[in-house]
């Protein structure tokens, strides 16, 4: 019940804080964790397939899932060792200006510093800001920018020189923007329009094109089709015409 709390907590807490759209979130589940479950058989993610989650094996160090007393699951690195969690496969296809946000704590205050962290995505290395541990409670690192990528991999490292304390990771979030397709628009053609002798010039189309003329009242007064960038139009009377070529519409004033 009280991980259940958490997430909702969390989710009430991401609708207000985000704008962009929340493609991934991992809080590493509400399974039973009191004996720690190393990250590669862990089965109690909120994530499944295509997501995957495992570590680099040759590594000396193993990050488990587990809690404690007053912390629901997380991801514990432990001091002195290099270890890693990696998770594979996030689809966030159609997105852009994606954005990647994790809580880290730390079990010890001495030389605590978020960048001790190493996230690389799609094997690229990412920038952490420099922010130095005041308490060993979580603290959210957010907007970590992420690059374009229909599927993201992620690897957070820790190696046995940049811990030593033991950290501790949560919350691991990916929002973005959705990409919108706009709608085609043809490409703006040069459209000069005149008459002489009761012949409509139209410059800029190919032979056979449409023409459409109206009234001043909307009432089609001439369909025509262009030859050699000319229609003949015989006006009843003077005043105001549309002359609608293709997509476009100019107007015309016969005094």
């Amino acid at each position: 019940m009280k991980k259940f709390a958490s997430i909702l907590f969390l989710w009430s807490c991401l609708s207000s804080s985000y704008s962009q759209d929340i493609l991934f979130s991992e809080t590493c589940g509400s399974t039973d964790v009191s004996s720690a479950k190393k990250v590669d058989i862990f089965t109690g993610w909120d994530n499944h397939a295509p997501v995957t989650f495992s570590r680099t094996t040759s590594l000396d160090g193993y990050a488990d899932v587990r809690s404690t007393a007053t912390l629901t699951n997380h991801v514990w690195f432990p001091s002195g060792k290099s270890s890693d969690l990696i998770i594979s496969n996030i689809p966030v296809a159609n997105h852009k200006n994606l954005k990647l946000s994790v809580d880290i704590a730390t079990y010890k205050l001495v030389d605590a510093n978020v960048n001790k962290l190493k996230i690389s995505c799609n094997d690229t290395p990412l920038t952490l800001p420099d922010g130095t541990f005041t308490s060993t409670k979580f603290i959210p690192v957010i907007n970590i920018a992420l690059p374009q990528a229909p599927v993201l991999n992620l690897k957070f490292e820790y190696t046995a020189e940049s811990n030593s304390n033991g950290y501790r990771l949560d919350n691991f979030i990916i929002t973005g923007d959705k990409i919108t397709s706009e709608p085609n628009t043809p490409p703006e053609v040069e459209f000069s329009v005149a008459i002489s002798n009761n012949m409509l010039s139209i410059q800029g189309f190919p032979n056979g094109t449409k023409v459409e003329i109206f009234n001043s009242t909307g009432t089609a007064v001439l369909i025509s089709t262009l030859h050699n960038g000319l229609v003949e139009f015989n006006p009843v009377k003077k005043g105001l015409y549309l002359v609608r070529v293709d997509h476009i519409t100019r107007k015309i004033i016969l005094e």
